[in-house]
């Protein structure tokens, strides 16, 4: 049972220098649990600077998932406990707003002895918010290094001769090897599972007779994973021979004169027998040995489209847009993500991009600085054909479980450098200009890829399943969505009004007019040439709510202001003005909502005192009063039904603002590790030189230069209103054709996808179409942090 710790006062506050996650020993446990470092900031009674490692009750659980209890923060603990053995559990704690981040010298002095969880005996953490990666010293410190080794005497089987005589021996000959494929990680631990390091990874190894599996386990993979690279060569004692596991991926070949080995695999142990794995400086690899090159298949973008479905290649290019990490669940119910991001690049052969989409390579530190303005250079990708579009072909590449990417800074040594395609690209890179492709280069923002079809019944064929999700349920799903969570939801309606928002008032980002310096792209092309390791862009110049809340808090201002209005229509008929008049209000609301995000303006809480602080009546009536002052949108339709429904309406779910982290951002050079923290996961430690940094790179340029539509959507028992926000140029234009069908109805199905310019009178004027018709509409939602919600029209679908 837990006790008091009357050391610790009641409102202590702290800075979290880390947030880490782990698994529990219990078999029975099902969520994961996390531990936090806190660091008092040395006032009167607040304890000791040196950091406190504390249990984070499940209970606060929520907190972490959403990403408010995070490295950098401000917490304030209400409530301590600790167990027998007097290990320190955070009971009640409230996440402060706008705290001030933890001075620098904490961070760095901050040492990290005990890398263990607190509550099991496993040995090591989970990175915070997926499984593919590695995580802590281990795996950085334990890097092996390249000496000569001693191969004197040893007696080197081929691995042909090993298939055939490996049964019945006790003890197996060397094997002298090249590294040709390499798997990501894989994490295989479970509650209940007391293993120290459960993890396992793939190579594909070669000599002159063949190419097998070797499966480096355990204890192994901290110490060996990250030294050993396409291209290494092992000499490789004391392994073990099993039968080949066959539901695990196989990287395709390159090799057609190369057997493969499928029916065993070569086990590499901590123990019983403790493998001996020694690389081999490359300096000591000898021609006689026979061991195969490195290959490639490099293809080009103009070739893209011409290779069948599921074909593996290699690609190079030159990175114009980095999007923003996104994370989606494996299962419905489960804790465990993925996690993706979409990169474009381009090469000398077409004008169209290279679209990809890169999910985690167990490449963490190459994953995180991937950046537009850097060659990027990707393994064992496949060929998508995306059969949603008949009128164009949509192709794009995804990775693989064997793919590895490598960015300017991590070529040196890389076997591609020779190949003929990349040395054409890199001819090609010297001769370009850095500020046309700073113009083009964008970063994050919302990227619906690949296109979804112009009509429901193409969608539905090509879906495994179509749930349709009611208003009642959608809003259970927004609140359960976690830190950087991307979800598709289908749900049904009538779109009762359309408002169009023009682009100078619509978004709410500072605007950057400081010029960028030139990025040296010929510079960068020269190192790659001639294989260096020092990253061009360092040479330039350094002058560089829970939702939960926000809907009952909304939900509160949303009925005093109907009950105000409608108060008034008791005296008159609702009119046009007036119907623009509250879209005013709701649109001044969100914007208010928008610069004071959380439901406290100084507070996060797992609790509910906090929501009467909010919204006062004075502050709503002098909203109210200033939003009289405004002037109608001139561009906007309402159903004629509304004025009856609008009464009915219960509820409303205030998702009709394009919010900044919504829009691409032009990348500027000058504020790249700022701009990039921002659209990378949150790291699990704290990192001053990146957070502090982050506040700079909000002031951006935004991209966006068009208006977007904010449309009510009412459910079919018109008991729950929702403002959604609609794009009217996406990622589509890529792949547009021509302007066939300009109706509103048509562009919502994506029926027009024509870069053209389509004058919004002349669509506003086909809006009336939309009344009365029940839609199928197709929902992008995404959790940007801070329990910031973005929820955009995908597509809507006229039901027949």
């Amino acid at each position: 049972m837990a006790e008091s710790l009357p050391s610790w006062p009641s409102g202590a506050e702290f800075w979290v220098l880390a947030v880490e996650r782990y698994l529990l020993n219990e078999p029975n446990s099902s969520t994961y649990r996390y531990d936090v470092t806190l660091c008092s900031g040395g006032a009167a009674g607040d304890g000791e600077r040196a950091p406190l490692k504390c249990f984070v009750s499940p209970q606060l659980n929520h907190l972490v998932q959403r990403n408010l209890l995070r490295s950098g923060c401000q917490l304030r603990v209400s409530r301590f406990s600790a167990l027998l053995d007097g290990l320190k559990v955070v009971e009640a704690a409230e996440v402060l707003r706008g705290g001030a981040p933890p001075p620098a010298a904490l961070a760095c002095g901050a040492t990290w002895t005990d890398p263990r969880p607190l509550l099991s005996c496993k040995k090591y953490y989970l990175p915070l918010w997926e499984e593919s990666d590695y995580y802590g010293e281990e795996w950085t410190e334990q890097a092996c290094s390249q000496e000569h080794v001693n191969m004197e005497g040893l007696r080197i089987i081929t691995l042909n001769e090993l298939e055939l005589s490996w049964r019945g021996r006790l003890k197996l000959a060397p094997l002298l090897v090249r590294i040709m494929y390499k798997s990501r990680l894989r994490h295989y631990g479970k509650a209940g599972k007391n293993i120290d390091w459960p993890y396992q990874a793939y190579f594909e190894v070669g000599d002159c007779s063949g190419m097998m599996s070797v499966v480096l386990w355990n204890s192994l993979c901290p110490r060996f994973f990250r030294s050993l690279e396409v291209g290494t060569v092992i000499l490789i004692q004391q392994y073990v021979v099993k039968d080949a596991y066959r539901m695990r991926t196989q990287p395709v070949s390159y090799y057609p004169d190369l057997k493969i080995f499928k029916e065993i695999d070569i086990s590499l142990n901590p123990q019983k027998p403790a493998a001996d794995i020694k690389i081999i400086p490359p300096k000591q690899v000898k021609p006689e040995w026979r061991l195969p090159d490195i290959k490639y298949r490099f293809i080009t973008r103009d070739k893209l489209d011409t290779v069948p479905d599921t074909y593996v290649c290699d690609v190079i290019g030159l990175v114009t847009f980095v999007g923003r990490c996104e994370r989606i669940r494996k299962k419905e119910d489960g804790e465990d993500f993925w996690v993706r991001r979409f990169v474009e690049m381009v090469d000398e052969t077409s004008a169209k991009p290279f679209i990809l989409e890169l999910y985690c390579t167990s490449q963490p530190d190459v994953y995180k600085r991937l950046h537009p303005v850097t060659f990027l250079v990707c393994t064992q990708m496949r060929v998508v054909r995306n059969n949603f579009h008949s009128v164009c072909n949509i192709t794009y590449l995804t990775s693989s479980n064997e793919t590895q990417i490598y960015i300017t800074g991590y070529h040196k040594g890389r076997p591609y450098t020779t190949d003929t395609t990349v040395k054409k690209f890199i001819q090609w890179a010297k001769s370009q200009h850095e500020k046309d492709f700073l113009k083009k280069s964008l970063v994050g923002g919302y990227y619906s890829f690949p296109p979804m079809p112009s009509s429901f019944q193409a969608y539905s064929q090509n879906m495994k399943e179509v749930i349709l999700t009611s208003m009642h349920e959608f809003k259970e799903k927004v609140e359960s969505l976690h830190y950087r969570e991307h979800k598709h939801i289908v749900v049904q309606g009538i779109v009762t009004a359309v408002r169009y928002i023009t682009h100078t008032n619509s978004i709410g980002c500072l605007m950057d007019k400081k010029s960028t310096q030139p990025i040296q792209t010929e510079k960068a092309a020269n190192e790659l040439d001639r294989d260096s390791s020092t990253e061009y862009e360092d040479k330039v110049a350094d002058n560089q709510s829970s939702s939960q809340d926000y809907f009952c808090n909304f939900n509160k201002t949303f009925q005093s202001f109907r009950q105000i209005l409608e108060s008034e229509e008791e005296v008159m008929p609702p009119t046009r003005d007036h119907y623009n008049l509250r879209s005013r209000i709701y649109e001044s609301f969100q914007t208010s909502t928008m610069k004071n995000p959380a439901p406290d303006p100084n507070l996060l809480s797992s609790s509910e005192e906090t929501e009467d602080e909010y919204f006062t009546a004075n502050e709503d009536v002098s909203e109210m009063d200033e939003v009289a002052k405004l002037k109608p949108l001139d561009c906007s339709w309402e159903s004629s039904k509304w004025s009856k429904i609008k009464g009915r309406v219960k509820e409303f779910l205030p998702f009709g603002l394009l919010r900044p982290e919504s829009c691409p951002q032009k990348f500027e050079y000058a504020k790249k590790e700022a701009t990039m923290s921002l659209h990378n996961l949150h790291p699990s430690r704290y990192v001053s030189c990146l957070l502090d940094s982050s506040s700079s790179a909000r002031e951006f340029t935004t991209a966006w230069s068009h208006g977007y539509y904010t449309l009510t959507i009412v459910d079919l028992n018109q008991e729950i209103a929702m403002d959604v926000v609609f794009l009217p140029l996406g990622t589509d234009k890529i792949f547009s054709t021509s302007a066939n069908d300009t109706t509103f109805i048509s562009i919502l199905s994506g029926g027009c996808t024509s870069e053209t310019p389509i004058l919004n009178d002349q669509i506003m004027r086909t809006a009336p179409e939309l009344d009365g018709k029940h839609l199928l509409c197709i929902l992008d939602l995404y959790h940007q942090g801070n329990d910031q919600i973005e929820v955009i029209l995908s597509r809507a679908y006229e039901k027949n």
